[in-house]
């Protein structure tokens, strides 16, 4: 079996494809992206029966179908790329392990030139180096400068984008913004697996993920806007807390994507009048996102809320007719939001 093979029958494949309406590009990135993370390593000398060969062999078919995909979208970075790809495992197939590593780095090479097209984030030590590269004298097992990461992200307060830049060596950081000077947290972490559930109209994101330069994590994350995040394995993504601990979006670094959260933050005294999953709930929500959270003076009240917010929604819920008059306050300025809303 040839590499030229598998390029005729992709090329094939893509001839018989059905048409798909609307944008397939994401959805090819992140199968692309799933499958070039489980191509092997190309072998660093020969060897009898190596476990590489099998498994690039057992890769052959899944590529030429996404490279037919490819063809179809006609994506040409992701063209090349895949065809590079498949040109590697050929290779390590083969058990051509002087081919196979230059085809592996050019392969990977490919894929970074079709991933950084939306990508947000630079790494300093991105692509594996060869074994040996004579021009430098450094080889892929010396040591390596700590790695730093630039891109650029949006403020959760403000949604004004600003680039950073970091070390990768703890997954939580703060910053402030440079449009709005909002004090706002960052969690970052690539994904290793996904889980979405739906209930009602929320949906509810279970990632598993490596932090940066950490262990792997769990996050759990409910949102009930219409929207929905796409990911692949090893996207890069940011939490974006503000104030601290609400979280208002998740981006992916790697697609350029980012999903607003509805229904993010506590209503500590509104829960408390109204009861949980209130539409009134979602009503001061939207006042304090839109309304509040844009201006300084407003970023100020709300976090002065999250302060206080606890002990105030403790004294209300203790007191039945406390409980009654601050519904019905809220009930009014409620009436007043939706009618500004709609009005």
């Amino acid at each position: 079996m040839s590499v030229e093979a598998s390029l005729a029958r992709a090329k094939a494949a893509a001839a018989r494809l059905p048409f798909v309406p609307g944008d397939v590009s994401e959805l090819l990135r992140a199968d692309a992206v799933t499958f070039c993370a489980k191509a092997p390593e190309p072998p660093v000398y020969r060897r009898r029966d190596d476990p590489s060969r099998a498994a690039a062999r057992a890769l052959i078919g899944e590529g030429e179908a996404l490279l037919a995909r490819a063809y179809q979208s006609n994506d040409s970075a992701w063209v090349t790329a895949l065809e590079a790809w498949l040109l590697t495992l050929h290779h390590i197939a083969d058990g051509k392990v002087e081919l196979a590593e230059a085809a592996w780095v050019e392969a990977q090479r490919a894929e970074l030139r079709a991933t950084g097209r939306r990508r947000l984030y630079a790494v300093s030590d991105e692509a594996r180096a060869p074994v040996f590269d004579p021009r430098t004298g450094q080889s892929r097992f010396d040591p390596r400068p700590e790695r730093s990461m630039r891109m650029k992200v949006p403020c959760p307060a403000c949604r004004k984008v600003s680039e950073l830049s970091f070390s990768s060596s703890v997954a939580l950081h703060q910053f402030g913004c440079t449009h709005c000077a909002a004090t706002w947290w960052g969690y970052f972490g690539e994904v290793r697996s996904v889980e979405v559930s739906r209930r009602g109209n929320k949906r509810t994101y279970s990632f598993r993920l490596t932090e940066l330069a950490g262990p792997q994590t769990r996050v759990e994350v409910e949102d009930a806007s219409s929207g929905e995040l796409q990911v692949a394995q090893n996207d890069l993504l940011a939490f974006l807390y503000h104030p601290r601990s609400v979280l208002r979006g998740v981006l992916n670094l790697s697609s350029s994507r980012v999903l607003w959260i509805t229904g993010a933050g506590p209503c500590f005294v509104a829960t408390v009048a109204f009861g949980p999953g209130a539409p009134e709930l979602e009503v001061l929500r939207r006042f304090r996102d839109q309304g509040l959270l844009p201006s300084r003076l407003g970023r100020r009240l709300v976090a002065g809320y999250y302060t206080h917010g606890p002990a105030l929604a403790r004294v209300v819920n203790e007191r039945p007719w406390l409980r009654r008059q601050t519904r019905r306050a809220l009930s009014l300025v409620v009436r007043r939001l939706s009618e500004r809303d709609h009005g």
